[in-house]
């Protein structure tokens, strides 16, 4: 049987229910086989075709963790996850799409990206959540690395998951209460993650004066909503705003231009792009 209620520490966001995790017994997708209690999984053939959802919306903050049982290395990509906002019981299982993404993630209510390959081998344990904010991360089993996947995602509203076992992964499995517990208690809170000055050394070349370089900036390359306002160092690279600058930092710490590894960003006091907002 799958978990029933897995939450991180100190989330008072979510009242514990007794009512059992597993996958949607009918609305799957066509390639999708399961076990008796529907909380093993796996793609009977091809690539695609491997939608999943639980049978049951998922709270803010809890954890739905998946072990990677299967995998197939001829294939290219692999599992993707989110959440809807549509009940997994009234869609009509002939009707869903061979993929997650990008065929449901273009309709209205569906969010969805791949984690990546690095937290997605076999025999690992894959973790996934939404935040209050309505940002949703991953996890290693390890529990010591997050990963930023997608914001936006509305959580006035019954969530359910998705998981798509997508190319290389063939087969997962929901884990129990006591083995997701464990592991909540080594992820780190994204909340606890100090972004460090910007170093004297460097502070001298970053000029806080519109200069006409950066005039022809686009906006955000993450959001593409707000103005690119930050700076990235060592690369000094400006292609995002600072809010996202701040999720890559205390998720990948990688320059989403040239990744190469952040040591720290810096707010620059206005947009580095014609008429984009920095709030």
């Amino acid at each position: 049987m799958g978990s029933c209620l897995g939450l991180i520490d100190g989330d008072t966001t979510c009242k514990k229910t007794t009512k059992p995790l597993f996958f949607h017994p009918f609305t799957k997708g066509c390639n999708i086989i399961m076990d008796e209690l529907h909380g093993f999984a796996e793609r009977s053939n091809s690539f695609n075709n491997g939608i999943l959802f639980t049978n049951r919306p998922i709270c803010v903050k809890e954890v739905v963790a998946l072990k990677i049982l299967k995998a197939e290395m001829n294939w290219h990509g692999g599992i993707r996850v989110g959440f809807t906002s549509l009940n997994p019981s009234e869609i009509d299982p002939l009707t869903l799409p061979q993929y997650v993404c990008p065929n449901l993630t273009m309709l209205h209510g569906f969010w969805a990206a791949e984690i990546p390959d690095e937290f997605a081998q076999e025999g690992m344990v894959s973790h996934f959540w939404v935040e209050k904010n309505g940002k949703v991360f991953c996890s290693t089993d390890e529990g010591r690395k997050l990963h930023f996947l997608f914001d936006r995602v509305p959580v006035d509203c019954p969530l359910w998951a998705i998981v798509d076992l997508y190319g290389r992964t063939k087969a997962v499995q929901l884990l129990d209460p006591s083995q997701v517990t464990q592991t909540l208690k080594r992820l780190p809170s994204i909340t606890q993650f100090q972004i460090p000055a910007l170093p004297k050394e460097a502070t001298a070349s970053v000029n806080l004066s519109r200069s006409p370089q950066f005039d022809d900036m686009e906006e955000c390359i993450i959001c593409f909503r707000k103005g690119t306002n930050a700076i990235i160092y060592p690369c000094m690279h400006a292609s995002v705003c600072f809010i996202c600058a701040q999720i890559v930092f205390r998720t990948t710490a990688t320059c989403p231009m040239c990744r190469g590894k952040m040591k720290t960003v810096c707010k620059v006091p206005f947009s580095l792009s014609k008429n984009k907002d920095i709030s």
